[in-house]
């Protein structure tokens, strides 16, 4: 199978956001299809504003999967403002509905300040990695996975952290060589996923090891 790993460049939004909608099942949590619309740009157009590192994996003209990195060595503050602005009032012209927007507002408020207790905006994090379920174990995780860390480590950063799902890809961050941080209370999270517990974990770059060649 021929991989080729690039940059991320703006023609590739659409695909990494229906890559992020089947991964987190935006379309079947938030209704009506407008929400679930709002939701995915904030996660997916969000996660593009915060990382300075942007990498695609693509087989036959086809995105089948991504990274967004943020280097805190390579961050440079961006204006959020105009997406903040679209979003908000996306929000208000929106009828009520299941869950409504008040309550993914609320979440998304919670979800901030519980992560915030744990670790400092700004450090160094792998901030959205999707990899298309039909390409999973073929490699592309650790080829996009490494791109991020060697990033990393030629700025002489010390440490990475990553939030997952301890029913998501924790599993798959243990096997690289993250370690277990903490978990924290995370509403958001818990639209996506009810039993899961969110989480977050550490990678120390120092102990780059033969642990980073499992794949996604």
């Amino acid at each position: 199978m021929d991989i080729t790993i690039r940059e991320y460049a703006e023609k590739d939004y659409a695909r990494c956001e229906d890559l992020v909608n089947r991964a987190w099942r935006f379309d079947a949590v938030f209704q009506p299809q407008k929400l679930a619309a709002i939701a995915k740009r904030i996660y997916t157009q969000g996660s593009v504003i915060e990382s300075t590192y942007r990498t695609v994996a693509e087989t036959q003209g086809e995105v089948v999967g991504f990274i967004f990195g943020m280097n805190e060595f390579a961050y440079q503050p961006r204006l959020h403002l105009g997406l903040k602005l679209r979003i908000l009032w996306d929000l208000l012209t929106l009828r009520s509905s299941t869950p409504d927007k008040r309550t993914l507002l609320r979440a998304m408020a919670e979800h901030e300040k519980n992560r915030s207790n744990i670790i400092s905006k700004h450090r160094s994090e792998i901030v959205l990695f999707v990899v298309s379920e039909a390409y999973q174990g073929k490699g592309i995780g650790k080829a996009l996975w490494l791109g991020f860390l060697d990033n990393c480590i030629n700025s002489g950063i010390s440490s990475i952290v990553v939030e997952t799902n301890h029913q998501g890809a924790s599993g798959f961050y243990e096997r690289i060589g993250f370690q277990h941080l903490a978990d924290f209370d995370s509403p958001l999270h818990n639209l996506v996923t009810p039993t899961g517990q969110a989480c977050v974990y550490q990678y120390a770059c120092q102990q780059k090891s033969d642990n980073q060649t499992a794949s996604l």
